[in-house]
C-alpha cells in the first residue's frame, strides 16, 4: 500500500528533500502508511526514515532529523490511502438499502470505517473491525470514536444488525474502556423493536460505562418509500416522541446529578414530531452529538437570536424565498417571522416534499433537484431564492439525483444563492 503525494508545503522539510507532487510515500520507519493517521503518527518522531518512490520509478530512502512536532509537509488528496472498510452488516433499517436506483455509485457504499469515525465523527458498529484494526485503535489511542450501539441486549443487537459479531458489544465496550478510549454512542430508534424497556435498559447499561461512554444520542429510524422485500418497520409517532422526550428529560436530570452532564440526548426530529419547542442550549452540554445532527436547530436559533440586534429596520425593497425540507419548517418559521418585521422585506419559506425518496424522509439534506424543480416550476423566474449547501455533494454543486446548481438556475429562471446552513449565512443572503 502506498500514498500518492499531491503536493508539498512551500518551505517544508519535504520541499528541502526534493519530494514532489506525483511521488509516492511508501514507508515511514519501515511502517506501511495506509492513511493520514499513520502518516501523522509515524512522521512525528524526531528521527525518521522516509521511503519514497519517485515518478521515474527510483526508490529513495531519506533519513530526516527534525523537531518532534515539526511537520514533513506532504499533501494528499484523501485521508484513506488503502480501501475503505465497508460494512458487512444487514441492519434492519439500513438507509443505503432503501435508496432508489439511478443515484451516484458512491452513495451505495456502506461505510463502516473506524478511521472516518475518528477523523469525522462517522458512526461505526465495531462488528467489522479486524484484530489489526483493534490494535491500531488502542496503540494510537484513537479517541473519541463514534459507535452505533442500537441496543445492549446481545441477541436483539444481532437481529438488528444482521451480524453474529454484534453480540460482542459488551466485550467491545470493555476493551475500549480498558484502553481509555472515549466513545459517543448512537441508538437508531425503531418502534416495537428497541424502544420501551429495551431502550431504558440500553441507556442505563451504557451509563455504567461512563466516562468511556461519554454520550448516547437517540435518532428516529428513517424510512424511504423504497423498502421492497425489506423488513416492515414503523415510524416514530407524535405520541411516542412526546413520551420519549419526557423519559429522556428524567434521565438527564438523574445523570446531571452524577455526571454533571445530561449524557443522553434526543435528535431534533423528535421535538419536531412532538410539536414542542427545542430544548435550551444547556440540554446539549458541549454539543457532543452534533455530528449526529443533535442540537443543530438550537445552534441555529441561538445564533439568529444573537444576530437580531444587528438587523436593520429597513432594506431596499425585495422578496426572498427559502427552499427547505418539510421538517425544517419548525426551525425556520420564527426566523422568517422576525425577518418580515424589517420594512420592505418579504421572506417566504418554500417547503419541498421529498417524493424522490418517499416514505417519511423530510430532512433538507436529502432534497433532490427533481423535487425542487417540481415545486418551483416556472413561478420563480427572476426571483431571489436561497438554497442550503447541505443538499449538494460536498465540494461540488451536484444534488443527489445528479442535477446541478446551474441546471436548477437555468430551468427555474430564478436567481439562486446558496447558504452554509448557519443563521448568519442565511441572514446575509436574505439582506444582501
Amino acid at each position: 500500500m502506498s500514498a500518492a503525494i499531491t503536493g508539498v508545503v512551500p518551505g517544508s522539510i519535504a520541499e528541502e528533500m526534493a519530494i514532489e507532487a506525483g511521488d509516492t510515500l511508501l514507508f515511514i520507519n519501515s511502517q506501511e502508511i495506509q492513511d493520514i493517521i499513520d502518516y501523522q503518527f509515524y512522521s512525528h518522531d524526531d528521527f525518521i526514515v522516509v521511503e519514497i518512490e519517485k515518478t521515474n520509478g527510483e526508490l529513495w530512502s531519506l533519513e530526516i532529523d527534525k523537531d518532534w512536532d515539526e511537520e514533513l509537509g506532504l499533501l494528499f488528496d484523501d485521508v484513506i490511502f488503502d480501501k475503505m472498510r465497508v460494512c458487512q452488516n444487514r441492519c434492519l433499517f439500513c438507509f443505503v438499502d432503501q435508496l432508489p436506483p439511478g443515484m451516484r455509485k458512491t452513495l451505495y457504499i456502506k461505510d463502516d470505517d473506524y478511521r472516518y469515525s475518528f477523523l469525522y465523527g462517522n458512526f461505526i458498529s465495531l462488528t467489522n473491525l479486524k484484530e489489526k484494526d483493534w490494535r491500531k485503535i488502542i496503540n494510537m489511542h484513537l479517541s473519541p470514536l463514534y459507535v452505533s450501539v442500537h441496543c445492549m441486549d446481545p441477541e436483539l443487537r444481532v437481529k438488528i444488525l444482521g451480524s453474529k459479531r454484534a453480540a460482542s458489544i459488551r466485550e467491545d465496550l470493555k476493551r475500549l474502556l480498558d484502553a481509555g478510549i472515549e466513545i459517543h454512542t448512537q441508538i437508531v430508534l425503531c418502534p416495537g423493536i428497541n424502544d420501551g424497556e429495551i431502550l431504558k435498559q440500553s441507556i442505563e447499561e451504557l451509563s455504567s460505562y461512563y466516562p468511556t461512554v461519554q454520550s448516547v444520542g437517540i435518532v428516529p429510524v428513517g424510512l424511504t418509500g423504497h423498502r421492497l422485500k425489506l423488513p416492515q418497520l414503523q415510524v416514530v409517532s407524535s405520541e411516542q416522541s412526546r413520551n420519549l422526550i419526557e423519559m429522556v428529560n428524567k434521565y438527564q436530570a438523574e445523570y446531571r446529578k452524577v455526571f454533571r452532564r445530561g449524557f443522553v440526548y434526543l435528535a431534533d426530529e423528535f421535538f419536531i414530531k412532538a410539536g414542542v419547542g427545542f430544548p435550551k442550549a444547556e440540554y446539549y452540554d458541549d454539543y457532543c452529538q452534533i455530528e449526529n445532527g443533535i442540537g443543530l436547530a438550537r445552534i441555529f436559533l441561538d445564533e439568529f437570536r444573537d444576530l437580531e440586534k444587528t438587523l436593520p429596520k429597513r432594506v431596499e425593497k425585495r422578496e426572498v424565498f427559502i427552499i427547505t425540507g418539510v421538517s425544517a419548517m419548525m426551525v425556520l418559521e420564527p426566523v422568517v417571522q422576525r425577518l418580515n418585521f424589517i420594512n420592505d422585506l418579504t421572506v417566504h419559506v418554500l417547503p419541498v416534499e421529498n417524493h424522490y425518496f418517499g416514505g417519511n424522509v423530510s430532512v433538507t439534506g436529502l432534497l433532490t433537484g427533481k423535487d425542487i424543480l417540481q415545486v418551483m416550476k416556472n413561478n420563480y423566474q427572476g426571483k431571489q431564492v436561497v438554497i442550503p449547501e447541505i443538499i449538494f455533494k460536498e465540494g461540488d454543486d451536484i444534488l443527489l439525483d445528479n442535477i446541478s446548481l446551474e441546471e436548477l438556475r437555468q430551468r427555474s429562471g430564478a436567481h439562486i444563492y446558496t447558504v452554509d446552513g448557519s443563521a448568519r449565512s442565511l441572514v446575509e443572503a436574505v439582506l444582501s
